[in-house]
Formats: structure tokens, sequence, C-alpha cells
């Protein structure tokens, strides 16, 4: 353990040993302890039967006890087994994510048709659990500052194959004077200083100091103060990091309280995590009528208690918790559409996009495909979120679901829309076995034999989605995106 005091920044420490007290050393020790590792299973992807799901599990040695507590659909498995280097990950059957990061999703109660917040979303493991409860129904806008990884954040959204996710690059200052009292739910997984993930990433230690996680706090209430605008009354907030430092969580909470007396933390039950500590809160604001005690009611995930890295989450309600039913809102606001808009596709295009969904969709989705609101970036054809709001002004790397791109004369259907598919939504599919030498073919890039008629064919590993090809004579001609081309 001597050689983990070392390692650790001296501020920290001695921080951590005041708030630990007789406990230290058993959180010292969970850096000596292997990370430990989750997945979370991708309850969207069309075709996943619980017979199948059980047999990717047995392919990773997942046993069913092997369950993360806090969310049905997650498990630990051994790291040794990689399933980030599978066919599996790469068609999105799974999300690999951090058991831990795992909760605040969890709390913020989503349903489906609710319009929700995710405000700092990348990599993009929360926005997919969300989108997972809300079953392609409803608006999800996943947002995240920094351009490159809103990038990443667009290509995990794709990956798992949802139709009702706006994904955007925007500071919370600005989205906050689009989106008044907009959404029903918002979940606030704020930037940090990372001292949650020093056993995961030991190299953040470098970058952690005092100062910065001054900065971070100050940061993080500017960001609760644009996301409280953003959320309706009766709607619900989830405030999470991945830090152990109480400036950043208890007294972040506490301050924001203080100024915002519309919002309480709603206390709900989370056995398996341990409460908030009003004492470490060192700013008193005198002149507030909020309690430190009520901080007792969010929640610490410490890695010496659980099977995860440190997090911590609170639960704010915005004025009384009501049903969602509900809750009206006013469609005429200024983030409304207009009622009358000029078709998007002229009628080439129109025709191109007709023909491509009649020959090769199944007659079940073609009113989903060709009857819902269209956008085009360039040339590529986008079917936004039913309900979706106004656009214009904001900064938008993923407008809803990718549908394809026109080329001369005609359309290529997109890598999301195969992704989004069934296998018995498609007129012309192939199946292979995930242990046939094929699939690492296809993979790679290259043309594969099959058994399907001439065109557009969806390609199946095990009876699920993995991507377009397009078939001459029994050879499938590969469409997997050259940029997400892979060697296992």
């Amino acid at each position: 353990m001597e050689n983990n005091i070392l390692s650790l920044p001296s501020d920290f420490v001695a921080r951590m040993q005041q708030m630990l007290g007789n406990e230290w050393d058993a959180f010292l020790q969970s850096f000596e302890n292997e990370e430990h590792h989750g997945l979370r299973i991708n309850s969207l992807k069309k075709g996943l039967t619980e017979e199948k799901k059980e047999a990717i599990l047995g392919s990773f040695q997942i046993q069913p006890n092997d369950i993360i507590p806090w969310t049905q659909t997650g498990f630990y498995y051994d790291h040794s087994t990689r399933p980030g280097k599978h066919p599996f990950h790469e068609m999105g059957l799974y999300y690999i994510q951090e058991p831990s990061a795992m909760s605040a999703a969890e709390f913020l109660d989503v349903k489906p048709g609710h319009r929700v917040l995710d405000l700092c979303a990348a990599p993009g493991g929360k926005s997919t659990q969300l989108a997972s409860k809300m079953e392609q129904q409803g608006l999800l806008v996943s947002n995240e500052i920094h351009p490159q990884r809103a990038k990443i954040l667009s290509q995990n959204v794709e990956r798992m194959g949802l139709s009702n996710v706006i994904v955007t690059n925007e500071d919370s200052n600005h989205l906050k004077d689009y989106f008044s009292e907009y959404f029903h739910r918002i979940l606030v997984d704020a930037p940090c200083s990372g001292e949650g993930m020093f056993r995961k990433n030991p190299d953040a230690t470098e970058e952690w100091s005092l100062a910065n996680v001054e900065l971070c706090k100050e940061r993080q209430l500017m960001i609760l103060d644009n996301a409280a605008k953003m959320l309706m009354n009766h709607g619900r907030m989830v405030y999470s990091t991945c830090t152990f430092a109480p400036l950043e969580n208890e007294e972040v909470i506490y301050e924001f309280l203080a100024t915002h007396p519309e919002f309480h933390i709603e206390k709900v039950n989370a056995p398996y995590f341990d409460c908030g500590n009003p004492d470490w809160i060192q700013n008193e604001i005198t002149d507030s009528c909020v309690d430190k005690s009520v901080v007792s009611d969010a929640f610490r995930l410490w890695p010496h208690h659980l099977k995860g890295e440190g997090h911590f989450v609170a639960v704010l309600q915005k004025g009384e918790k009501i049903e969602t039913d509900t809750i009206t809102f006013d469609t005429t606001s200024s983030y409304s559409k207009s009622k009358k808009k000029k078709p998007i596709l002229d009628k080439e295009m129109q025709k191109n996009l007709e023909e491509f969904v009649k020959t090769n969709i199944s007659q079940c989705l073609h009113s989903f495909l060709l009857e819902g609101e269209l956008t085009l970036f360039g040339d590529q054809l986008y079917l936004l979120p039913n309900g979706s709001p106004r656009l214009s002004g904001i900064k938008v790397l993923r407008p809803g679901l990718h549908l394809g791109t026109y080329k001369k004369n005609r359309f290529e259907p997109s890598h999301a829309l195969a992704l989004f598919l069934g296998k018995d939504e498609c007129n012309n599919t192939a199946d292979i076995s995930s242990t046939d030498s094929y699939v690492q073919a296809y993979y790679r890039g290259e043309s594969i034999p099959v058994d399907a008629k001439n065109g557009w064919c969806l390609l199946c590993i095990d009876g699920l989605s993995a991507g377009w090809g397009k078939v001459n004579n029994g050879i499938l001609k590969n469409h997997y995106p050259k940029g997400l081309r892979i060697q296992f």
C-alpha cells in the first residue's frame, strides 16, 4: 500500500485520510485490487431474444449471478474474455461501461415518450442506457461540448441502432436559451476532477490539483444552473460525478439548492450505495433556508464498498413530483418547428428513396421511413425523431436516424440503418454464424460468398444485423464502412 500512497497526490491523500478515518486503509487497499469491468446488454437490438442474450453472455463466461445489482441489463465480466474485441461489440449487442457509471441513468426514471437531455454525454454510455429505457419513443438530446468527443458519442449512438437521438455539440449556456423548460428529464454527468477513476486511469493523478477541484466546482454549478432552466416544472434531474471531492459533490448540491428553491433532493431507494455526508460541507451559507443535512439523501459509490469505481449521484426534483402523463407543454413556443415546411427532397430524390425502401425494406416499416420528417445534411439523409424541435442555430452532429447517402441517380443505405433494422425488416438477408471465418473477412472489408438474392443485402450474424453488402451471383460485395473496419 506504500507504493499507492507515493503515486497519489499528497493533498488528495491528506484530505481522504481526514474524510475516511478508520476506513482509509480499506480504501487504499482497493487500489491494489483489480478494477471491475462491466457491459450492458442493448435491449433495443431487434431479434435479441433471451436465448440469444444468454448465448452472448455465455461466450464471455458471464453467469446470471454476475449481474450488476443496480441495473437489470448490466453484467460483470472477466477482462481476459475481451468482449470489446468481438463482432458482437461492433454489432451493438452491448455497451462496455464501468459498473458504477451505470447508476446515474437508473435514477433518472426515464419513460418512453419523455423528452430527455443528456447534457455532458460523451462517450455515450449513459445516453445509450437512457435510450434503452425510452424504447425508441420520445426524444433524447445527447450533447457534448468537445467536438472530438461528440464524434465518438455519435458513433456509439449509431452502433447501438438508436432512432430517437439527436447528437449536439454545444455549450450548456447556449442550449439553455434554446430549450427553456423543455425537458422532462435531464442528466448532468458533470465534468469533474476524476478522483474516482484514479484506479482505472492512474495517469489522471498527474492532472489533479486542489486548484482544479475548485475550478471544477465552479463549472459544475454553472452547468447545473443552465440545466435547471431547461427542465420543465415537475421534472427530474440527476447530477453525477466520478470524484470523491466533497467540494464537487455535497457542496455543489448544497449551493445549488440554496440558489434554486424550486428544487429539492428526491429520496430514492438505493440499498447498494452509501449516503452523502453533510459534515464534509465547508461552505456554510448563512442566509440559506436549506439544511445541509439534505445531502444525506444523495449517494456515494465507494470502491472499497462495492464492485465499481468512485461515483456520486444526487436526484433533484423540480417542484412537486407528479405523473409524467399529466405534464403539458406549449407546442407553439420558440423551439417548436414550423408546421408549414417545404418538402426536403426534390422529386428525383423522393423517387430514389421510395424505390430503395419499397424494394429492400419490409412493408411494416414503409410508413415509418417514408412518412416521417426527413432532413438533409449535404447529401446525407436523416429521419428526425417524432416531435423533434427546430434545430437551426444549434451545432448538430446527428439529427436522428441516418438513413443513407444520395449518390448520382441512386440512394445508398447507411450503416446506421443496417444496425437499426431487424432481420425480418429487410427483404434480402444473409445469415452467417459468429464462429464462421467469413465474419472476420466481412469486418476486414472483404467480399464473401452468401446465399441471397442479387441486390442490397442485410448481412446478419447469428440472426442479428451487422451491416450492408450488395450481392451479385452469390458474392456479397462489402459495404461495411471503411473507417470502422477492424481485425479481430
